[in-house]
């Protein structure tokens, strides 16, 4: 794998920064506190915390998966070094590390007072989280949940942004079939198997506009053998991975989404230096859902 630089998936420009009045997600994943053992922060979770408080008008701060460490010992962790902390409304979505087992599955719902799946709409967006149930790197979504999923977004006509902590296969960097295609190279999967009927159902629903994923461990700006990168363009959709922020040479880097009336913006912030990394930026022209502020 080659660390190169991705350019702009929809527009080769780079886009204007956003409007006052848009709808600001951020997204950061793989926190994995506590992993190299209980009471040791890793990664950079110190310096996400610091310059989230610098940047007005968050909406919503999605935690997408793998924020806990290695079991139950580690939850204390999260809670009083990241959720008690946190400065904005969040969603604390349900990864690998938390479906570690029925016990540690049982205490992220207790902790998140999340439900596995849910549907939110916030300024006329609807968001999809999916959390997932099992512990794993190639981890599939249960048939029935899939269903579940289809007639969600048959029900409403909304611009759709869904949260899912693993890419689909063949999308985003570190998504394809390294075992069956290069064994060695890569000594596991990290995505959705079978990711076909969900594909699928996207196909069909032209409204989602975006598939956002984490647990590749991969950086932003990186480009893997296959020559799939941290964001990904299909059709009028853009599948886009966020990277690790604690967990084995981890990124100080997050992502945030911007929903204007006539287009998503996605941003790369580095948190270290507090600033946008313009040239990961990323632009979906289009008209949306979005009402105005109350």
């Amino acid at each position: 794998m080659a660390d190169t630089k991705e350019t702009g998936a929809f527009d080769r420009r780079r886009p204007t920064p956003p409007a006052e009045d848009a709808l600001q997600l951020a997204v950061v994943a793989d926190l994995h506190l506590g992993w190299a053992g209980a009471g040791r922060e890793t990664g950079f979770h110190r310096e996400f915390l610091h310059d989230l408080t610098t940047i007005p008008g968050v909406d919503l701060l999605v935690l997408n998966g793998g924020v806990n460490g290695r079991g139950l010992a580690t939850y204390p962790l999260v809670q009083s070094e990241l959720l008690e902390k946190l400065p904005c409304p969040n969603y604390y979505l349900a990864g690998a590390a938390e479906a570690r087992t029925p016990e540690t599955l049982q205490r992220y719902f207790e902790l998140s007072g999340r439900p596995l799946d849910a549907v939110v709409f916030l300024r006329g967006i609807r968001m999809v989280f999916l959390g997932v149930a099992a512990h794993g790197r190639e981890i599939p979504i249960e048939a029935a949940r899939v269903d579940r999923l289809a007639r969600a977004l048959a029900e409403d006509k909304a611009t759709t942004i869904i949260f899912h902590p693993l890419p689909l296969s063949d999308t985003v960097c570190h998504s394809g079939d390294y075992l069956g295609r290069v064994p060695g190279e890569q000594p596991f999967n990290t995505r959705v198997p079978d990711s076909e009927p969900i594909k699928q159902i996207l196909d069909r629903n032209p409204d989602v506009k975006l598939w956002v994923s984490a647990h590749t461990r991969a950086k932003h700006s990186s480009v893997d053998r296959f020559g799939q990168g941290a964001t990904r363009p299909a059709g009028d959709r853009l599948h886009v991975s966020v990277c690790n922020l604690g967990h084995r040479n981890p990124s100080p880097e997050g992502r945030f989404i911007f929903v204007e009336k006539e287009r998503l913006l996605v941003r790369t912030r580095n948190f270290l230096r507090r600033e946008w990394v313009e040239e990961l930026s990323f632009e979906i022209p289009g008209s949306t859902t979005l009402t105005a502020p109350n």
